[in-house]
C-alpha cells in the first residue's frame, strides 16, 4: 500500500494502531475481524448475491451511466464484472469516495446526476445515501479491482479487506483513456448458486423503469420478458372519454428491497421515461409510505404514449405539464387504478390488523348498540384502509378513542372539537396531556372557570343600581372571599346561626322574608351585612371559639361609604366582644363595600392593638383585585366559550349556589 493511501487511513483509522512496543508491556494487536463488515453494511450485502449485484448496478445509475454490462461466472474460475459507461472517478475522487468509511454521497455528489439522452440534458434522481454499496463486491470475495476512467485518464486499483484498518488499496497502475466509466472486476468468486437467468429476473424487476437505462448478462439484455410470470402483471385502464386504454405493467420483486427508491410509478412514453420514478401521488403516498414493504417491492409502469401527441410532456422529459386536459384525464384514471391494486395487495395485512384491533376492544364494543358496534367496525376498516401508514398500535389507540367516546354521554362531540384544531393546536394538546392527566386538568381548569365566572357575574351586578344586595351580591360574595386574600381561602369559614342570631338582635332586624330564606345574612336598612367565623381548636381538637372572624357589609348603591359606615361595622365588632362571642386572640376582618368612597374615608381603620382592622373597598377595586388574583387572565383568556355565555345569569340563580350546597372555597357564616 502506497505512503499516501496508508496515511490517509492511519488519519481515519487512528484508534486501531497497532502497538510496536515489544516486553511485557506490550499491547495486543487490534484488528478488524470479517464480521466488522456484517455490522457495518448490514448482513444481507455481505451474504446476499441478488442484494449485492443489485447495489452494483445502483452505483452504475448514479454515476451516470447508460449502458451495463455484467459478465457472470458461470463457470467455477470464472471472473464476475460489472462495466458501466459512467462519469468515472480520478484518482483522488477514488481515494475519497471509496477511502471515507462513512461517505456523504449527497453532501459531497448531490442527489441527481446529469445523463446525456437523445440530445438532452436530463437530470437523473439516485439511488446511493449512505455510500455502503462499493462493499457489496466483498459478498463474492475478499478482494475486487476497481479500474475507472474520467478526464483522459485511467486509474487502476485493487481493494482488498484490511486486518488493522478496514480497507487496504494498491494502485495498480494508471494509463490512457477514451471514454468515462468504471469496471468492477471480482476474479476468485465464492460459490454462487444462482444463475443468469435468475440474475437478469431480479435485475429487470428493478431497473426497467428507464428504458435510456440498458442492463446486459453475459451479452443479453434484460426485458420484461426475464420477468417471471407470477412477478410481472399487466392491467389495461379504460379511459372512456378518450376512446382508448392505457396499459400498466406492474412489477412485484417479489422480496423486500432495503429502501424504495428502485421502486414506485415510472411513465413511459415512446419508450423514453418521463420524468423520475417514484411514490408522487399523495393518496399513494400516505398508503404506502416509505417505510412499508409494499413501497420497497412493487414498481407501476405506465405506457402512455398517446401524451406526447397531446403535448402533455415537458420538453426536457423532467416530467408532465399538469394542466393539459389529456394528462388530468389519464392520470387520474391510472392513479385511480394503481391505488385500487395497492389495496388489494395490502387487504391481507390490514384484515389481520384490524381483527387484532376488535380483539384488543372487544369488552368495551360489547358495550354498544348493535348499530353503533357496526358503524365502529367501519370506522377501523376505514382508517385502516385510508391511513395505512398507522402502526398497529396507533390504530388501537385511534380506534380505542372511538370505542369510549360510543360509551360516553358526550359520545362524539370532542371529535368535533378536535376537527375544528389546527395542527398547531393539535399539538399543544398534546403537550398539555404529555405533562397532566385528564382529572387534574379538569380540576385545574373548572377551579379557574369557576373564579372567573364569578368574577364576570360580579362586574355585572355591581354595575347594575337595581342589583339586590341580599338577594343577589351576597351569594356572590360569600363565594369570593379568596378575592380579599389568600388568608381567606380555607374552607374553614363556616356558617354559625348562634352568631348569626347574635348579629340580628344586635342590629335590631327582625327575621323578614329574606333572612328566612338566607340566615346567613341580616338585612340592614342600608345593605346587608355577612360573618364569616374560623373556629379556633384546642390541642385536642376541641372547638374553644373563634379564630378569625370576617364581617362582609355591603351598601346600597346610592350609600357613598363614609367614616360612618365604617364605625358601624367597628360596632358590631365591639357588641360581640362585649357578649363573650369574641375572645381575646380572635382576629376580626371587617370589608365595608359600596359603589363609590370619599376619598378622605378611604384608609383602614384599626381596634384593639391592631386585632380588628375595618377597610372600605369600591366595587372596581374588589373586582381589580380578583382580576390580580387570578394573575389577569382575564385579558388572556377573555374569548374562552364559558365567557361569551349570554345567560350568565342561569350561574347566579342555580338553585345550589343559592342554598349554599356546592362545595365553595368558603361558606359565609
Amino acid at each position: 500500500m502506497s505512503q499516501d493511501n496508508r496515511q490517509q487511513f492511519l488519519t481515519l483509522m487512528s484508534d486501531t494502531e497497532v502497538s510496536t512496543k515489544e516486553g511485557p508491556e506490550a499491547q495486543p494487536e487490534l484488528f478488524f475481524d470479517d464480521r466488522f463488515w456484517e455490522q457495518y453494511v448490514g448482513t444481507k450485502l455481505v451474504h446476499d448475491p441478488v442484494i449485492a449485484i443489485v447495489e452494483l448496478v445502483a452505483n452504475c445509475w448514479d454515476a451516470g451511466a447508460k449502458d451495463v454490462r455484467i459478465t457472470w461466472p458461470e463457470e467455477g474460475n470464472s471472473p464476475l464484472e460489472v462495466i458501466d459507461d459512467g462519469e468515472g472517478m480520478t484518482k483522488a475522487e477514488f481515494y475519497r469516495r471509496w477511502g471515507g468509511m462513512s461517505y456523504d454521497r449527497v453532501k459531497n455528489q448531490g442527489t441527481s446526476v446529469e445523463v446525456q439522452i437523445g440530445g438532452v440534458t436530463r437530470i437523473r434522481k439516485v439511488f446511493g445515501r449512505n455510500g455502503i454499496g462499493r462493499f457489496a463486491g466483498f459478498c463474492f470475495a475478499s478482494e475486487y479491482q476497481v479500474a475507472t476512467a474520467k478526464e483522459g485518464t485511467r486509474n487502476v486499483f485493487l481493494v482488498k479487506k484490511g486486518r488493522t484498518q478496514p480497507l487496504d488499496f494498491d494502485h495498480l497502475k494508471v494509463e490512457e483513456a477514451e471514454s468515462t466509466g468504471t469496471t468492477i472486476t471480482i476474479r476468485r468468486v465464492n460459490g454462487s448458486t444462482i444463475r443468469p437467468e435468475t440474475v437478469r429476473t431480479e435485475l429487470g424487476r428493478r431497473f426497467l423503469t428507464d428504458p435510456a437505462f440498458q442492463v446486459s448478462v453475459n451479452g443479453v439484455k434484460i426485458a420484461f420478458d426475464d420477468i417471471e410470470d407470477k412477478g410481472l402483471e399487466k392491467i389495461l385502464v379504460p379511459v372512456p372519454s378518450l376512446g382508448t386504454e392505457i396499459e400498466i405493467k406492474v412489477i412485484d420483486a417479489q422480496r423486500t428491497d432495503p429502501t424504495g427508491r428502485q421502486h414506485g410509478v415510472a411513465w413511459h412514453v415512446l419508450g423514453r421515461l418521463v420524468g423520475d420514478c417514484g411514490w408522487k401521488d399523495p393518496e399513494q403516498r400516505s398508503l404506502i409510505d416509505g417505510r412499508r414493504v409494499e413501497a420497497k417491492r412493487f414498481t407501476f409502469i405506465v405506457e402512455a404514449d398517446l401524451l406526447q401527441e397531446a403535448g402533455a410532456v415537458k420538453p426536457d422529459w423532467s416530467g408532465f405539464e399538469e394542466e393539459n386536459e389529456t394528462f388530468v384525464t389519464v392520470n387520474a384514471a391510472v392513479q385511480e387504478a394503481i391505488t385500487k391494486r395497492l389495496l388489494e395487495v395490502t387487504k391481507e395485512k390490514r384484515d389481520e390488523t384490524t381483527a387484532n384491533v376488535r380483539r384488543s376492544h372487544a369488552q368495551q364494543v360489547k358495550q354498544m348498540s348493535p348499530i353503533r358496534r357496526e358503524q365502529w367496525n367501519l370506522f377501523v376498516e376505514k382508517v385502516a384502509e385510508e391511513c395505512p401508514s398507522l402502526t398497529e398500535t396507533e390504530l388501537k389507540s385511534v380506534s380505542g378513542v372511538l370505542a369510549s367516546m360510543e360509551v360516553a354521554n358526550s359520545q362524539f362531540g370532542l371529535l368535533h372539537k378536535l376537527h375544528q384544531l389546527s395542527p398547531d393546536q393539535i399539538d399543544d394538546l398534546h403537550q398539555i396531556l404529555d405533562d397532566w392527566t385528564v382529572g387534574m386538568a379538569k380540576i385545574v381548569l373548572d377551579e379557574i372557570q369557576g373564579r372567573m365566572q364569578l368574577i364576570e357575574e360580579l362586574r355585572i351586578k355591581t354595575a347594575d343600581d337595581s342589583t339586590l344586595e341580599v338577594q343577589e351580591l351576597q351569594p356572590l360574595f360569600r363565594q369570593g372571599l379568596w378575592i380579599f386574600g389568600p388568608e381567606f381561602e380555607t374552607i374553614h369559614y363556616t356558617s354559625n346561626q348562634g352568631m348569626t342570631t347574635v348579629i340580628q338582635e344586635l342590629i335590631g332586624v327582625p327575621e323578614t322574608k329574606g333572612s328566612l330564606k338566607r340566615p346567613d345574612f341580616a338585612i340592614l336598612p342600608d345593605g346587608t351585612v355577612g360573618l364569616y367565623s374560623y373556629p379556633e381548636f384546642d390541642d385536642e381538637g376541641a372547638e374553644i371559639g373563634v379564630a378569625k372572624l370576617v364581617i362582609l357589609e355591603l351598601k346600597a348603591p346610592d350609600v357613598p361609604i363614609t367614616d360612618k359606615e365604617k364605625q358601624q361595622c367597628w360596632g358590631y365588632v365591639r357588641e360581640l366582644h362585649e357578649k363573650g362571642l369574641l375572645g381575646d386572640r380572635t382576629k376580626v376582618q371587617g370589608f365595608v363595600l359600596g359603589r363609590r368612597i370619599k376619598p378622605i374615608d378611604r384608609s383602614e381603620s384599626t381596634h384593639l392593638d391592631g386585632r380588628v382592622r375595618i377597610l372600605p373597598l369600591d366595587f372596581s377595586t374588589v373586582l381589580q383585585r380578583a382580576d390580580s388574583r387570578l394573575l389577569k387572565l382575564r385579558e388572556k383568556i377573555k374569548s374562552a366559550p364559558f365567557l361569551q355565555d349570554k345567560n350568565l345569569e342561569e350561574f347566579v340563580d342555580d338553585e345550589s349556589i343559592l342554598t349554599g350546597e356546592l362545595p365553595l372555597t368558603s361558606s359565609p357564616v
